[in-house]
């Protein structure tokens, strides 16, 4: 069976240890003027895993494009992408009447967008495209982070893919004979051992400079990681946490350099409102392709959207784009909680669901 994880996870290493490119994109001219009278709009944003370029289902290719021909989303973060996989979107977009750019990232993940992409650099595991949305400039930066250390297996009974020669490695990422393992202290230094916070605080550092020079900032991603609002007191003893409470690493860096998690910002209890991303059910998939934990609960949030605030930005919503169905313990399940849903009636080309945030901007 083709693993997902397997064959994109080490996409992102290849980028190497610092800003690989940086430039200008083509750009289209810019719409509005950059002095005058206030304008307010509406920008949507959203982080969508495209699971291999939509080829793991059929008319996923299709999918991918009906989605956003759907949605309208503003600004895009797309991870499982490549050049190829973004050029065949763009052209599948312009088949539907739909211009975006492309950041022009030479591996995954990549950022599209509606407006004009002024600027762009490649940091490892992450790009950057700065957008000019009638003359107010935004730099969104799009994550795919290491798919390995998938720690959150361990209180869950299963290995987590975690390499030798660290703890827990000749799991793979297979059950655990002994069951559930517990220790939030050897899940903390594992989680950190992935590298995902240190490569994401390369990107909060730029981001600050980005802010100095008078741009909003927004970050998405899919992180391969928990929300360390998700596994707290709340949700111990539910989807299979076992009592765990963990301060999963990423999220919190992210939110202690002052951005914020839009859905959490909306929904903000984990147990009513949990906003599972992955794994997604999806018809067009057998749920082996779906699940990697066969007899656990392994839902949780692993895809997200941040912003930081600005008086200019005002976050409205954010809601879950997908199936409101889901795979907990190898069978197709309707979610449980409340989040709200945009379903689609085309064909889902995803293992995940995507996360759309709306803001309201005001552009001068």
């Amino acid at each position: 069976m083709v693993r997902r994880r397997e064959l994109l996870g080490m996409v992102g290493a290849t980028v190497g240890a610092g800003v690989l490119a940086a430039g200008t994109a083509e750009a289209a001219p810019q719409s509005g003027l950059k002095h005058g009278k206030p304008t307010r709009r509406t920008l949507k944003v959203m982080q969508f895993n495209i699971w291999h370029g939509g080829n793991q289902v059929p008319g996923g290719r299709a999918g991918i494009a009906d989605t956003i021909a759907a949605v309208e989303p503003d600004v895009v973060m797309l991870s499982e992408s490549n050049p190829e996989r973004v050029a065949n979107l763009l052209a599948d977009l312009a088949d539907r009447g739909l211009t975006y750019f492309d950041n022009r990232n030479p591996v995954d993940p990549a950022v599209i967008s509606r407006y004009p992409i002024v600027e762009h650099a490649s940091f490892p595991y992450w790009s950057k495209a700065v957008i000019s949305v009638d003359g107010t400039e935004v730099a969104a930066y799009s994550g795919h982070l290491e798919y390995r250390y998938y720690v959150n297996y361990l209180p869950r009974g299963y290995g987590g893919g975690t390499p030798s020669p660290l703890e827990t490695a000749e799991y793979g990422w297979g059950e655990i004979p002994t069951g559930p393992i517990t220790d939030v202290d050897l899940i903390t230094r594992l989680n950190a051992a992935s590298g995902r916070t240190k490569v994401t605080k390369t990107v909060l550092a730029d981001a600050a400079k980005e802010r100095a020079k008078g741009r909003l900032t927004l970050l998405g991603g899919d992180f391969n990681e928990p929300s360390h609002r998700d596994w707290d007191r709340r949700t111990r003893n539910l989807f299979d946490h076992n009592g765990t409470i963990v301060p999963w690493s990423t999220t919190k860096a992210i939110e202690e350099a002052g951005f914020r998690d839009t859905y959490r910002v909306i929904h903000q209890d984990p147990v009513r409102t949990p906003g599972f991303t992955w794994p997604s059910d999806n018809p067009g998939a057998d749920v082996s392709k779906l699940t990697w934990a066969p007899k656990a609960d392994e839902r949780d949030r692993i895809d997200f959207v941040f912003y930081h605030p600005d008086k200019r930005l005002r976050l409205l919503d954010s809601v879950i784009v997908g199936p409101s169905s889901t795979i907990v313990r190898s069978k197709r399940v309707k979610e449980s909680g409340k989040d709200t849903f945009w379903e689609p009636t085309w064909t889902w080309p995803s293992d995940h669901k995507a996360v759309l945030s709306t803001f309201r901007m005001t552009t001068r």
